[in-house]
């Protein structure tokens, strides 16, 4: 199957199908809120710096699609939403558009939308040899200018390849090549699911990155997305695996926890709010990330894509009045309360 084929495969699965993880932890975090806030709603400042860029608020939309000319749509409803509410963006894997420049367009539309930070993306397997050869420094420097990034996402999904009936299993020498990518490069790793750990962040940090990209476990699996295709083809081995690893990884609010090493930390992996945006703010991070709710949102219009944007906006600022905070540095000094199964990844790590 075409890198072009699977794309369209993910997106009708995740957007029609439960394949979430069966537990979300942005669940388990309470706010201890304030009923004299002295705040006005119309004066709460949700602007930050992200790497140097101004964004109008703390959003991310993640990485997700491009690379068939059905996606295109999707994309270009994504940026003008983007742009227009001074938000962050990403771009899907864009290893279809290096083996296939027809396709490019896809991805490229966000450049012609005036988007504050844009985020190009390869995947981590793709960067050493695998069956296939690895993406040379060429592939790479045109994933980033055919979007015009601002920095360069470098996504890693060992859980779901190894699920994908068609999936990667070398991760030796990735390593040494996000060090040399990160030379050239704001390079910000993102997991897809599974979370990354205290050991993987201070590695990063090593090597040079410029932020980390938690995407945690709490939203889409994607292990739970390859058994689906792979129960498609009457692959029962890749079915199971996917099953058996349907719920792997690191929750998303321990993972910023984790990987908090002094470098800029995007919340993604089951962000559905701008409570959730909140929460993730307030455990340390800069950004909120959010994938499958924009896609299904951008499946729909460009004017759905501003709807959501307005509404998480306006779930943000109501989070913040609510706790007495009249910006985004405030929120990192409310005071949390963790439940349920939360509290027991606290306990122990």
């Amino acid at each position: 199957m075409t890198v072009e084929k699977r794309k369209l495969e993910h997106i009708e699965i995740i957007s029609t199908q439960d394949v979430a993880h069966d537990y979300n932890y942005w669940d388990d975090i309470d706010i201890i809120q304030k009923s004299m806030p002295e705040v006005d709603y119309d004066e709460i400042d949700t602007s930050t710096t992200f790497l140097g860029r101004k964004l109008k608020l703390p959003i991310l939309i993640s990485s997700m699609t491009g690379g068939h000319p059905d996606t295109k749509k999707i994309n270009e409803n994504l940026a003008r939403g983007a742009a227009e509410s001074g938000i962050a963006m990403g771009v899907g894997s864009e290893r279809a558009a290096i083996q296939n420049r027809a396709v490019g367009d896809s991805y490229s539309i966000v450049a012609e939308y005036d988007v504050p930070f844009r985020i190009a993306n390869v995947g981590a397997p793709q960067l050493i040899r695998q069956k296939r050869d690895a993406l040379t420094d060429s592939d790479i420097d045109y994933a980033v200018g055919l979007v015009k990034a601002n920095a360069l996402a470098v996504h890693f999904n060992f859980v779901q390849e190894l699920s994908q009936p068609e999936g990667d299993r070398n991760s030796k020498g990735i390593k040494r090549r996000v060090g040399e990518i990160s030379k050239k490069y704001k390079v910000i790793p993102k997991e897809t699911g599974a979370g990354f750990s205290m050991q993987d962040a201070l590695e990063f940090k090593q090597l040079g990155v410029a932020a980390i990209d938690v995407g945690g476990r709490s939203g889409t699996s994607f292990a739970a997305v390859e058994s689906v295709r792979s129960r498609n083809r009457e692959d029962s081995v890749k079915e199971r695996i996917g099953r058996t690893f349907w719920n792997w990884g690191i929750p998303s609010p321990i993972s910023l926890v984790l990987a908090n090493v002094e470098l800029p930390l995007i919340a993604s992996g089951g962000v559905r709010t701008g409570l959730d945006v909140f929460r993730g703010i307030a455990m340390g991070a800069t950004l909120g990330g959010l994938a499958s709710t924009f896609l299904k949102a951008a499946l729909q219009s460009d004017k759905e894509v501003s709807k959501l944007i307005s509404q998480l906006e306006t779930e943000l600022k109501s989070a913040m009045l609510l706790t007495g905070c009249s910006k985004l540095s405030d929120v990192k000094k409310v005071q949390r309360i963790y439940r349920g199964r939360l509290i027991e990844w606290m306990n122990q790590i």
